[in-house]
């Protein structure tokens, strides 16, 4: 995007002062000021929805590392099979929410 051309257009939006603390050290990190760094996000940031459907699976994976946690706890060392369980889980994750480039 092009620094020089003239921005005579505004979007006005409401946020709570924990947000705009949070975009302010955001856009200072990013060494931008909060304009700059508002329009790259409206432009090029990502929101990653997630259907019905995603949520019930991550609750399932979520109650599958829940149960696995609590066997760790319970006999006070690593099941067998719980490497495997995490790795298997770790890439249902990675496939559902891999971003296509």
């Amino acid at each position: 995007m092009e620094k020089n051309r003239k921005k005579d257009e505004f979007l006005k939006f409401r946020i709570n002062e924990k947000e705009k603390a949070l975009i302010e050290e955001r856009s200072k990190s990013c060494n931008k000021n909060m304009s700059e760094f508002a329009r790259f996000m409206l432009l090029n940031g990502e929101v990653i929805a997630i259907t019905v459907e995603e949520k019930r699976i991550l609750a399932g994976l979520a109650n599958n590392i829940n149960q696995l946690v609590k066997r760790f706890h319970q006999i006070n060392k690593e099941p067998d099979s719980l490497m495997i369980e995490l790795q298997t889980i770790l890439t249902h994750l990675k496939n559902a929410y891999r971003r296509s480039t």
